[in-house]
This record gives structure tokens, sequence and C-alpha cells, in this order.
């Protein structure tokens, strides 16, 4: 959800919400070799559906008329389920990190005289940093006790998975967006513009793309909030 402030008319700021997502991450070979000799299978997945309570973020944006340029901070939940089939049970058909996400868009809205209106975009999605998100983290344990053996014998193995991420890397985005009053809703879709490996490795497999939909919901803050 995006939630944002008018300034005149031209410049806007609110809160950008991500609860939904269809996502996959594919590998350039079969096999993940981890440090402790163990392998993997590696899958070349499907979009897959998923909800994250934490992709949220602030977004400023400044609007021309038909144009509009929007700058975003957010905290993005990656989750890409059944990536790697070797993990079996429930608890580990999941391999979740998240980055600090900077979205640098350009937009176009057809008809910026209506209170109904209809938006296209596209633009440089900057991802950084990787991290465990350790709230799921913890309710899967809580959850799932019995199985506390398969969550932590995979545990390594993920966070070995995490650090193989770059640092920084970029997706390039495109989207439609549906707006009415201060409420929008995107949809938008992206893919890894740079590498993905912090170093790639000859003899493993290495991260080759990320895919990523998501419904974007975005909310404006009133221009008389942002004077109190």
């Amino acid at each position: 959800m995006t939630g944002s402030f008018a300034s005149a008319q031209q410049y806007e700021a609110g809160f950008v919400y991500s609860p939904f997502m269809m996502s996959s991450l594919s590998f350039d070979k079969p096999y993940l070799i981890f440090s402790d000799y163990t392998s993997l299978t590696a899958n070349t997945t499907k979009l897959r559906p998923d909800i994250s309570l934490l992709s949220t973020g602030v977004f400023f944006r400044y609007r021309t008329r038909g144009l509009y340029y929007q700058a975003e901070i957010d905290f993005f939940e990656n989750k890409f389920r059944k990536s790697i089939s070797d993990w079996k049970t429930s608890n580990d058909r999941y391999f979740t990190y998240s980055a600090i996400e900077i979205p640098l868009l350009v937009g176009y809205t057809f008809n910026p005289g209506s209170v109904r209106k209809i938006k296209v975009m596209g633009g440089i999605n900057n991802k950084l940093g990787k991290f465990r998100t350790v709230f799921f983290s913890s309710l899967k344990y809580t959850f799932n006790q019995e199985k506390n053996y398969e969550y932590y014998s995979a545990l390594p193995k993920k966070l070995e998975l995490i650090d193989r991420f770059s640092f920084y890397y970029a997706d390039v985005v495109g989207g439609i967006g549906f707006s009415y009053y201060g409420l929008q809703a995107d949809v938008r879709a992206e893919t890894n513009l740079t590498g993905l490996n912090r170093s790639e490795n000859p003899y493993n497999a290495n991260y080759k793309r990320v895919v990523l939909v998501r419904l974007t919901l975005n909310m404006v803050i009133p221009e008389r909030s942002r004077k109190k």
C-alpha cells in the first residue's frame, strides 16, 4: 500500500505496501553444493503465489500533468516457494530473505483530470542488503516444534544461500496502476537487470534470474495532514 501527502498539486508522498506477490528463482546449474559438501537439487520453477505482511515503505512523487516521477524506500520480503525440490517439508519449501529497495519509477497517467486514473510505469528497482526475516523464522519454529530437526538442519543452508546473494543488484520494472482519489493499486512485474551473485562459481549452481509480479498499494497523505 502506498500512502502520500500532496504539496501544491505537483508533489505527493505517502506509504507503500506490497501484500501479495508471485515469484520465481532460477539457477544456472541443476545442483547446489554447500560448504558441508552436501548438495540439493535446484529447480527452475513456475511463478508461485505468496503473501507478505512485512513489505512496506514510503514514497515521494512529483507530477506534471500526464507524467510523474516516483522514488520509494521499501523493506521488501522476497519469498521463493519450491525453488529447491529436495526440501520436502512445508517449512522447508520456502527460501526467504529481505532487502531494502529503492525503486525509481517514471509513469504516465492517461486521464489526469479524472478522479479515476489509469497509469503505466517503468523504471529500476535498486535492491540493497540481504537480511534473514527473523519474525517468520521464529513463527515457523513455534508452529512446527515437531519438525524442529528438519527446520534447524536446513537453516545453515538457507543462511548460506542468503550470503551468496550480491549485496546490491538492480531489477527492471514495468507495470500498470489504477487510482481513485488518494488510493492507488499497481501490478508490477520485474526481473533482475544485473547479476545476482556475490561471486560466481563455475562448479556450483549460481543464481540466474529472479522474476517477481507484485500487487503494490499506494495511499497518499492529504495535504492538510502534512501542514499540521
